[in-house]
């Protein structure tokens, strides 16, 4: 099921709403929180007041019951918090809690509620505290309401900031994705007609450059592998006109001449069917999915392939030999794949090279076993070397092959992790390298056919 597509701009708008909403609840709490505060130090204030005149011995009774509209009870604590004394109107006497004004204006401090009664200790010259509580309905009444007045007042000019700060927002979040649709305007004008044209990349955030990079590194690959079409179109193209050609004035003859011209348009088609086939295997091999999980034994698999070509060689006068001199030759690489690269090989020695064809296994390290195949004929050089394995490429103008089997050997040995080369020294050896499979049993069966 597909998601549904979301907007960045909705998304960052509504994230700031709920932060804005947030920091609006906070100060609302905060609010709230001050007026207990605010209890606090009015009661601190008339305590000081009240506890002026008084000494430890007086009896509490002689304090006021009531205080600026609230009543009033006592407690006395020595220095040693001992309870010395407690107001009659009270069950039980105030725990003791020491305090100064000034732990109310921290800017760190513990919270501390008070409900319908409010108290403060106030310490006297000679050391004792006198707890002072005070019923003050009345100032926690007219302090909720200024508080709560205040809040709505902080709203009202809230409302208009955070619509200024939205349109700002929203004004900013859209001139900083201008380079993002300015991107997605020219990704629409990619294509063949401008193949060189890319995302830029140093006007984006930085947040999205990976990304841009990423379809920049993409479209470099496909613009590789379209060209590489458009080339690989264009040799077919050119390699099949002429046997075409040479076909249609063959049939156009074929009324004044005896059978051999039949003979002769047999081998067109042959090899019209040979360049076809190969052509179309190499199409194949560059499509194929380069996951590997099959193990093959290379011994077993050259064998086998040496049989099945042995009568070719040995109607060409031609021998076939095979040394097998690895200690492990077990790669994780496709047996269909690799008998078709081999018998492209053999076959090209078959058709080009001359004496005694020799296929050799070793391993030249510990982690890779190459099979190289070699002739009596002289050996190429670098320039030739690399020639031989382009498309169409054929070493001697006038075979019949399409030029295209070591093409696809090459093609072959890269997808599987192997390279495909041919060897300095005095004879024609081509090399196929291959990564051995982890974990790989030792061959066994070593002899020299």
């Amino acid at each position: 099921m597909n998601k549904r597509a979301f907007s960045l701009r909705r998304r960052l708008l509504i994230s700031l709403l709920l932060m804005l909403a947030l920091g609006f609840a906070a100060l609302a709490v905060s609010l709230f929180d001050t007026r207990d505060e605010l209890r606090r130090i009015s009661l601190f204030l008339q305590a000081e007041e009240i506890a002026r005149d008084f000494q430890p011995e007086d009896s509490l009774d002689t304090l006021p019951p009531y205080y600026a509209g609230g009543e009033m009870s006592y407690s006395l604590y020595s220095a040693q918090g001992k309870l010395l004394q407690a107001s009659a109107n009270l069950a039980s006497p105030r725990r003791l809690r020491p305090s100064q004004p000034e732990d109310e204006l921290a800017l760190f401090k513990q919270k501390h509620r008070s409900g319908y009664v409010v108290s403060v200790s106030v310490t006297l010259p000679s050391g004792e505290i006198l707890m002072v509580a005070k019923r003050d309905q009345r100032e926690r009444e007219l302090i909720g309401a200024l508080l709560q007045t205040r809040m709505w007042r902080s709203l009202l000019l809230w409302l208009p900031v955070c619509a200024l700060g939205l349109l700002l927002i929203a004004w900013l979040i859209h001139w900083t994705l201008r380079p993002v649709r300015q991107a997605a305007d020219r990704a629409t004008t990619l294509g063949p007609a401008q193949p060189e044209l890319r995302l830029p990349v140093t006007e984006l955030p930085k947040e999205i450059r990976p990304l841009a990079q990423a379809v920049n590194q993409s479209l470099d690959r496909l613009m590789q592998a379209y060209r590489h079409e458009q080339q690989l179109v264009a040799d077919a193209a050119h390699q099949l006109r002429t046997p075409l050609a040479v076909m249609s004035l063959r049939l156009q003859t074929t009324q004044h001449h005896s059978d051999k011209v039949w003979d002769l348009l047999r081998e067109d088609i042959a090899h019209l069917q040979r360049l076809v086939s190969q052509w179309l295997s190499l199409a194949r091999k560059q499509e194929q999915a380069t996951e590997l999980v099959d193990q093959t034994a290379l011994a077993p698999l050259c064998r086998r392939i040496m049989g099945d070509l042995w009568p070719l060689f040995e109607q060409a006068g031609r021998e076939l030999q095979f040394q097998d001199d690895s200690l492990q030759d077990s790669v994780l690489a496709c047996e269909a794949d690799l008998a078709e690269a081999i018998v492209n090989v053999l076959d090209n020695a078959l058709t080009h090279g001359v004496g005694t064809v020799t296929l050799q296994l070793h391993n030249p390290s510990e982690s890779s076993c190459a099979i190289d195949i070699k002739d009596q004929g002289p050996a190429l050089d670098e320039h030739a070397g690399h020639q031989a394995f382009e498309r169409f490429h054929k070493q001697d103008s006038v075979s019949t092959g399409a030029g295209l089997g070591l093409t696809i050997v090459r093609q072959i040995l890269l997808r599987h992790g192997g390279q495909a080369q041919f060897l300095p020294g005095p004879y024609c050896t081509l090399r196929l390298l291959l990564p051995l499979a982890t974990q790989a049993p030792p061959a066994s069966d070593k002899k020299t056919v």
